[in-house]
């Protein structure tokens, strides 16, 4: 019996359990409790799995849950990051659907559009293109631009455009795909106004002088290649300008003001130089004007246009400055067909014209060249020769005109090259411009101080004295008394047979310099003359300061004596100043007797010259020495 059955009847009282009379019917009974037992263990182990089931179930939706939450709330986060990012960037970012309508804008897309951001999102298609098209300088032009998105959805765009505010965009824009269909598009606009404006800066002073504004050399030069490098190359000219002089301005105020100055002279040439033709400074005071003119009339015609402009003095701080201009002209294709090329013509003629007297032009020729090839030949070889002391002295003697003695020799240098002799008038000029006439100087004095070095024993020589010609640039650097004195105590023989020559313009170019220098060569027994006397200053007041002992009368007047009165005068008063000054007075160039016998009725003390003798090598200066010495 199920023992629930047996507790429930003998609850019940039920006196019957073992009577045969119920058996059956109790036995039926207990069967019926034992599968109402089968039949809840059934239902509960079932309700258990489906519990179970379920905890399980419940526990993964729980997990996805979470998960789709915190997915959500990382793209929520990232939606509001990029959203921020987007904000943040200085670049318009707009993104449309496939209707047309704005899906999505950044602050600077509303700040462009003029609109907050709800009432973007609100615009249909027409709104939205005709609010950027009222934005615009040039809408036609824009909508050629983008033709290509309406004639194929992937295409992808880009170009430039400029508001009517005044501000400058690129823009970008590319098809948004999925799967390889269209569902809209992003445009990108970047304000590139002031990288405009940067890049123009930039191109202006990479093209521009900063000083006159003008186009600058390498805007010039960029200018004329490409003329050159058209299909058809039309003549033109490469006038070279540089400012005669200009140096003095800023010597004398400073380079503000010669700032000043430069862009005057700009101005000036602008004003003369129009279209077609073209100015640009260089650098420095130089300047180029490209003339588009053949015909050399026209060109002429031009160029004194040119150097007209400057006829009339510039002012500069209460100043008056009267400038002039060394211009040279090459032109194509007539000197050349590069730019080097003709502008290196264009620049030794300019030269040439400042050389022969400046406030002119000078039109380019091969002659200009050869003597130019000339003188680059003679430069380089010239350094060689001063390293070499390939340097030769030859010596004019000086006499006494009431004796007829021979006192003293003038050394004139002389340069063998290549079994030819080269005078000092071909390469002293080019030493001078190259910075080389120190180092001849210095050849010079040692060449002399050897010479008399070795005389000092001869009884016949040792009382003659040497004059060496000293340039105003030798004789100006503070260091030349303490070089020379060096140079002496290296030999033997009295510093009082040691004369220097300087011009006039040597000792008013550095007047200050010169008088100290002056004095301490006196110091020492060095005599000095002032040479070619009567063609320079020729100011009694620096006769009266200077420590000088010889006035040399230049040739010029000397070839007049026996023909000009004027010449006479000039020479009788030179010598009547000397006179009364205590110098010696010694006559250059003489040629003939007759200037001679005048020079000695009018006082004069010593005289040179080719009817005396001829400069001489030191082996026949012996022979003359000796003679001379024989006939007197």
């Amino acid at each position: 019996m199920h023992h629930l059955l047996a507790r429930l009847l003998k609850k019940s009282g039920f006196s019957g359990i073992e009577s045969a009379q119920y058996e059956h019917f109790i036995r039926l009974l207990s069967d019926a409790f034992v599968h109402a037992d089968e039949d809840r263990w059934m239902l509960e182990h079932s309700l258990n799995l489906t519990s179970k089931e379920l905890t399980e179930n419940n526990s993964q939706l729980r997990t996805k849950l979470a998960d789709i939450d915190k997915y959500q709330r990382s793209l929520e986060l990232s939606v509001t990051r990029q959203k921020a990012i987007l904000d943040a960037s200085p670049e318009v970012v707009v993104e449309f659907n496939i209707c047309g309508e704005i899906t999505h804008i950044n602050q600077s897309g509303c700040t462009f559009l003029g609109c907050d951001e709800h009432t973007a999102l609100t615009l249909d298609a027409t709104q939205v293109l005709h609010s950027i098209l009222s934005l615009l300088t040039a809408p036609d032009v824009f909508i050629e631009q983008i033709q290509a998105m309406f004639d194929s959805k992937e295409a992808q765009l880009t170009g430039n455009f400029e508001t009517i505010h005044g501000r400058y965009y690129e823009y970008y824009s590319v098809p948004e795909l999925i799967h390889g269909e269209y569902v809209g598009r992003v445009w990108c606009c970047r304000d590139i106004t002031d990288l405009k404006a940067q890049k123009a800066l930039l191109s202006k002073q990479a093209n521009c002088d900063s000083l006159t504004g003008l186009a600058n050399r390498f805007n010039i030069i960029a200018t004329v290649n490409r003329m050159l490098q058209s299909d058809v190359v039309k003549p033109f000219a490469l006038v070279l300008i540089d400012l005669d002089d200009f140096k003095k301005i800023n010597d004398s105020l400073g380079h503000l003001a010669g700032d000043d100055a430069l862009k005057i002279c700009a101005k000036r040439l602008e004003r003369r130089v129009q279209q077609p033709n073209r100015l640009a400074r260089l650098g420095g005071d130089e300047f180029l004007v490209v003339l588009m003119l053949d015909s050399l009339p026209a060109i002429r015609e031009q160029l004194d246009h040119i150097l007209n402009a400057f006829i009339d003095p510039i002012k500069i701080e209460g100043n008056c400055y009267q400038l002039s201009l060394s211009v040279g002209v090459a032109s194509y294709p007539a000197h050349g067909e590069e730019v080097s090329e003709i502008l290196g013509k264009a620049d030794i003629a300019m030269y040439q014209a400042k050389k022969q007297g400046k406030n002119q032009y000078k039109l380019f020729d091969s002659a200009l060249e050869q003597r130019v090839q000339k003188a680059i030949y003679i430069e380089e070889k010239l350094q060689q020769a001063i390293t070499l002391k390939q340097f030769e002295l030859y010596f004019q003697p000086k006499i006494n005109i009431g004796s007829g003695q021979v006192e003293s020799l003038e050394a004139l240098i002389r340069w063998p090259n290549n079994g030819r002799m080269i005078f000092p008038d071909e390469f002293i000029p080019i030493a001078e411009d190259k910075g080389l006439i120190g180092k001849i100087t210095e050849c010079v004095l040692e060449m002399a101080c050897d010479t008399l070095s070795q005389w000092h024993g001869l009884a016949h020589l040792k009382d003659l004295s040497i004059a060496i010609n000293i340039s105003g640039k030798d004789i100006s650097v503070d260091n030349f008394y303490e070089k020379l004195e060096r140079l002496l105590s290296r030999y033997k023989f009295n510093p009082s047979l040691l004369e220097l020559e300087l011009t006039e313009s040597a000792l008013i170019s550095n007047l200050s310099n010169v008088k100290a220098t002056l004095k301490q060569l006196k110091k020492l027994g060095i005599k000095v003359a002032i040479d070619d006397f009567g063609t320079g200053y020729s100011s009694l007041a620096y006769l009266q300061a200077l420590d000088i002992y010889y006035l040399k009368i230049d040739r010029q007047f000397v070839a007049a004596l026996l023909s000009e009165p004027k010449a006479e005068a000039i020479v009788q008063s030179i010598i009547d100043v000397g006179k009364n000054l205590g110098l010696c007075l010694i006559a250059e160039g003489v040629e003939q007797a007759e200037h001679l016998d005048k020079l000695q009725r009018m006082g004069c003390d010593q005289a040179q010259g080719y009817f005396i003798c001829r400069p001489l090598p030191s082996s026949e200066l012996l022979k003359f020495l000796s003679a001379a010495k024989q006939a007197v």
